[in-house]
């Protein structure tokens, strides 16, 4: 069971990195610039969502490996699309 405490930290994490990719989109910086710092976060707020509010952090199994190797193939598909260019 997750804690309240908990849950409302990890919460305001999402916020916080949220606020940061979308300042980051704001700025003058182009692509590749803000690509990294952006993919990262995204990467961060995805396990956040996988282990707490989906709760697989303790399911047995393949579940979360599936789930992770998923947002992995998607993070690198954008970068790969966005280095590509």
């Amino acid at each position: 069971m997750i804690n309240i405490k908990t849950a409302t930290y990890q919460w305001l994490m999402l916020l916080a990195l949220t606020s940061l990719s979308f300042g980051l989109a704001e700025t003058d910086y182009l692509g590749k610039n803000i690509l990294l710092p952006v993919l990262l976060a995204t990467l961060i707020k995805g396990s956040i969502v996988i282990d707490r509010f989906m709760a697989l952090r303790h399911v047995a199994g393949p579940w979360r490996i599936i789930v992770l190797t998923w947002l992995l193939a998607v993070l690198g598909t954008i970068w790969f699309s966005f280095t590509r260019i």
